[in-house]
């Protein structure tokens, strides 16, 4: 197996990741994942700044997070992520999060986009495959990262402008901050009461500063599914 197929890296929790409950958010862990990713890509040549270079950028298209357990303050944890190859236009990416026990806490997969700077139109990668060396059978999560669907009857939560906080390097809302702005739509009782087991979204487009994003919620099932 290459060295550059798994990336791994230790991390610690911090005050600054903490729910009242005193569980790790599930937007830090995200925010984990995420770094993991760039890492990884940039120490097989495919970073922002590499791609950027060839007039590319890496867009997150589809994540589904599954908890099994949240972590609490100062607990140390490794991430592993790697590459699993092409699917289409997507490239997928894999990832867990062990406890210093060894035991899997969070497992997600992630499809990723590569479109051209300029037009935002996809665009395949020249060289990928050879510089990231993917595990095709290394699969975290049974079911496939297939477009959602449409809502039915939703009910609108929350209409919110975006802010020069919720930007990110690219000028547009980080992928992270929207799962953000989806929890705080729902009442402070609902996030004390039920701890969220996993999280699926579709990014269809980009939201930039000054842009309105209207939060839509339905119910899926009557066990507090939406």
């Amino acid at each position: 197996m290459s060295k550059n197929s798994i990336w791994q890296d230790d991390f610690r929790i911090g005050t600054h990741q903490l729910d009242p409950k005193g569980q790790t958010q599930i937007t830090a862990i995200c925010h984990i994942l995420q770094e993991g990713a760039s890492l990884h890509a940039e120490l097989a040549g495919f970073g922002f700044e590499a791609m950027l270079q060839k007039g590319q950028l890496w867009v997150l298209a589809r994540l589904k997070v599954e908890m099994i357990r949240y972590p609490v303050w100062r607990e140390r944890l490794t991430l592993k992520t790697w590459s699993r190859g092409q699917e289409g236009m997507f490239y997928i990416r894999d990832f867990m999060v062990e406890d210093e026990q060894q035991y899997i806490i969070a497992k997600a997969s992630s499809a990723w986009a590569a479109i051209n700077h300029r037009t935002r139109r996809p665009e395949p990668v020249e060289g990928l495959e050879q510089g990231l060396h993917s595990l095709a059978d290394q699969i975290v999560l049974v079911k496939k990262l297939n477009k959602l669907p449409e809502l039915q009857n939703q009910k609108l939560l929350r209409k919110r402008m975006v802010e020069y906080t919720d930007i990110d390097i690219l000028y547009h809302v980080n992928n992270v901050k929207y799962i953000e702005l989806i929890i705080n739509s729902f009442p402070k009782e609902t996030l004390l009461d039920h701890t969220l087991a996993s999280i699926e979204i579709n990014f269809l487009g980009e939201t930039k500063y000054g842009e309105d994003v209207l939060i839509f919620a339905e119910p899926v099932t009557a066990n507090a599914q939406w």
